[in-house]
């Protein structure tokens, strides 16, 4: 049995619902807390669960985020980022792009992206290094991945019961870098995924 408390709010995964309902017998008789049935909704993460799986998504945090910025009806694109778009620093003498709110829009997508979307991590990672000095070609990116989130505003994360004996369920990782390929440091960047059950759990 595992068991998940973020202040007041309990998760209990278990095959054992004897177990289960002892548990939750206790914590209704000490603290009024009763068991709310199948877990939908954790946190503001929805949850569908089905015999064979679980999926995960942040649909209605990703709608909040294309509503906040007026976003809610735009034309999508396939991917978050082209694939050779440059992003550099504004110079000291350039003027900072302020015509949006990137901050705000960088801050609630990196959230959406580190809870249910490692599709968006890297682009909004490469944006959040301008969050200071914004300019119109940093901007023009981050509504591209605006643009991106209309149109995949269901994604989320599915992880799979695994069928076969001794179980298939494995922690697997992938990592990937670029050559040299920071246009400024001339850094290289890598990148990871770790992956349990089919899903991305980092």
């Amino acid at each position: 049995m595992l068991i998940l408390v973020y202040v007041d709010d309990i998760m209990v995964a278990t095959n054992e619902e004897e177990g289960k309902k002892i548990l939750f017998d206790d914590l209704d008789t000490a603290y009024g807390i009763k068991d709310q049935g199948l877990l939908t909704q954790y946190l503001g993460i929805e949850v569908a669960q089905t015999d064979d799986s679980v999926t995960i998504n942040q649909s209605k945090y990703a709608h909040e985020i294309l509503e906040t910025f007026g976003y809610s009806q735009a034309h999508a694109v396939g991917n978050p980022m082209e694939t050779k778009v440059k992003l550099v620093p504004l110079g000291e003498s350039e003027d900072a792009d302020t015509s949006f709110e990137y901050r705000k829009a960088v801050g609630m997508l990196m959230y959406l992206a580190t809870g249910t979307r490692p599709d968006l991590a890297f682009a909004v990672e490469q944006l959040s290094r301008f969050v200071a000095k914004p300019s119109a070609k940093h901007v023009g990116t981050l509504k591209r991945i605006l643009r991106y989130l209309a149109g995949t505003v269901g994604y989320g994360i599915t992880y799979e019961r695994a069928n076969e004996v001794p179980s298939s369920v494995a922690l697997e990782g992938y990592c990937d870098s670029d050559w040299a390929n920071d246009p400024e440091s001339r850094k290289s960047t890598t990148g990871f995924v770790f992956t349990l059950a089919g899903g991305a759990i980092s």
